[in-house]
């Protein structure tokens, strides 16, 4: 068995949300010789579930292992058992730390339930947002009363672009460094997770968990979120539609885009 890690956006899927014929046929080859895939995504994991569902219209053979590394790395599910075998999630006191910090910036910030995504209210970025990922909103003027329990992540937006996002980055770190992670997920996208977590250790866990070696899997991104997945992996790639930095780390590059089916060339050792 080898195990596929690979993102979502900007990777396995175009830009309106579909694969090829070709992505369908070599993944369901893929499948049909017992190898693993792992969606492993910033989204949170009913999101997720939208996209594996979609594949399941899309496939001929379903996977015989099918797990979910959602929210960069914070959660860790089996879809076919239904159950987390991992979780890390955000101390809850820095849910309104988080906030405060982000209206002191003058920038739009959310986080998420298992089944809602909560913000303050209806704004441009929650309406571009929604756009990508379908869930069901909950509006709340603090973030925490909308809460039970302590959230995989937060994450702050802006339509100008990661550069109006840096401020905040920078005085998010400095304050609360010791116990998050900011990493950007797609322009304008910085996802705040626990410090424990990210895709890279997810991998390691799972590979642990399935006791397979490292050297099975493999792994494609195109964003900051996806490095240390990358670098983890036996195998990484970087898409040719990723960050720069991404690409200057990452041990492989595709030659093809994730419009241009590039995803394939990831699949390529598995059809051998």
């Amino acid at each position: 068995m080898k195990l596929l890690f690979t993102d979502i956006d900007g990777t396995l899927i175009r830009r309106d949300q579909t694969i090829s014929d070709p992505v369908a046929v070599a993944l369901s080859e893929a499948a049909g010789l017992g190898h693993g895939l792992i969606l492993s995504s910033g989204r949170p994991l009913k999101s997720i579930e939208t996209v594996f569902s979609y594949l399941d219209t899309r496939l001929t053979r379903p996977f015989s292992l099918q797990m979910i590394i959602a929210n960069n790395g914070a959660q860790i599910y089996d879809r076919l058992t239904g159950k987390d075998l991992y979780e890390r999630r955000l101390p809850l006191f820095l849910v309104d730390a988080l906030q405060a910090l982000a209206e002191e910036c003058g920038i739009h910030i959310q986080t998420y339930t298992d089944d809602n995504l909560i913000c303050t209210r209806m704004d441009a970025e929650t309406e571009r947002y929604v756009k990508r990922v379908i869930l069901p909103i909950r509006l709340s003027p603090r973030l925490s009363d909308a809460l039970d329990r302590p959230p995989f992540k937060m994450l702050a937006l802006s339509n100008e672009g990661s550069e109006a996002l840096m401020p905040f980055r920078k005085a998010a770190l400095e304050r609360f460094g010791d116990h998050i992670h900011c990493i950007f997920s797609g322009e304008g996208y910085l996802e705040i997770i626990n410090r424990q977590a990210d895709k890279g250790n997810a991998l390691r866990f799972l590979a642990e968990h399935l006791q397979l070696p490292i050297s099975d899997t493999f792994a494609a991104g195109d964003s900051e979120n996806d490095l240390p997945m990358i670098l983890a992996a036996g195998t990484g790639y970087a898409m040719a539609n990723a960050t720069e930095p991404v690409k200057a780390a990452a041990p492989y590059i595709t030659l093809h885009s994730n419009e241009e089916d590039g995803i394939l060339e990831v699949l390529e050792p598995f059809l051998r």
